[in-house]
């Protein structure tokens, strides 16, 4: 039930004003000023809305829509055993990633679409390995050769276009992926998997700079804990990416593919 709420502390951050602002402008339920709904808890927690904090986005001119463009291609990142298996202090929490990623790439290569594969390899004679494995100690365990970084079993049956493995946070970086893409004239970057705080928002980040589309189907990516995961998305489509269902998702590529085709 409580998936989709904030707790007062979280939207107060994303709304930019401190907790007791909150309480304080609270009459009969309602945040006055803002239109925001309190719900309680059980155990008397405010929350609030997702939807209606990415209303508010919306009013003041965030979380515009960037759209599809006529070539999309599906970016599928760190969906690993070390980001799936419950056993791993990596793991996101699962929710029907995996599956909500597998729909995704039947679809893309039934309609043509390019498939890339990336994942978060360690390796120790690397300066950005060394580093990030400093701050991030459970990285270490992510070796080229070690089970930690093989597919999810329900993702390995798949041929993807491109399987890419990299030592670092964004899937742009000294990495084949985006000439990969522009050699084959792709506009749009549909991205799934983990972590959507890290590698997701890095290379949502990096891919709009580099002047592509970026739709995120929200089922499709995951992170260590809902309320990381709902701030995350809202932050991302209020400023890079378009975060869609993956009904819509999975639409718009069907629609993509069919004006590419149109216009030829």
């Amino acid at each position: 039930m409580y998936n989709k709420l904030l707790t007062i502390s979280e939207a107060a951050k994303i709304l930019g004003v401190s907790p007791s602002t909150l309480r304080r402008m609270e009459r009969d339920g309602v945040v006055e000023g803002y239109g925001l709904k309190v719900i309680y808890t059980p155990g008397g927690q405010r929350r609030y809305m997702l939807d209606e904090i990415q209303h508010l986005f919306s009013q003041q001119g965030f979380s515009g829509q960037i759209g599809f463009g006529r070539r999309p291609a599906l970016l599928i990142r760190d969906l690993t055993k070390a980001f799936t298996d419950a056993n791993s202090r990596l793991s996101i929490e699962l929710t029907g990633q995996i599956d909500a990623t597998a729909a995704l790439v039947k679809t893309a290569q039934r309609l043509g679409i390019p498939v890339i594969f990336s994942r978060t390899v360690f390796d120790p004679d690397h300066y950005f390995s060394q580093l990030w494995g400093k701050k991030f100690s459970s990285l270490q365990a992510l070796l080229e050769n070690s089970e930690w970084v093989q597919i999810h079993p329900d993702l390995q049956g798949f041929t993807y276009d491109l399987v890419n493995s990299t030592v670092f946070i964004t899937d742009f970086y000294q990495s084949p992926v985006h000439d990969f893409l522009k050699a084959r004239g792709i506009d749009t970057v549909i991205l799934a998997g983990a972590t959507t705080s890290g590698s997701i928002r890095a290379t949502t980040i990096d891919a709009m700079q580099r002047g592509y589309h970026v739709v995120i189907p929200e089922e499709a990516v995951g992170d260590r804990n809902q309320a990381l995961q709902n701030n995350t998305l809202l932050d991302l489509n209020a400023r890079y990416a378009d975060v869609l269902s993956l009904d819509q998702t999975l639409k718009n590529m069907e629609g993509a593919v069919h004006d590419a085709s149109g216009a030829k």
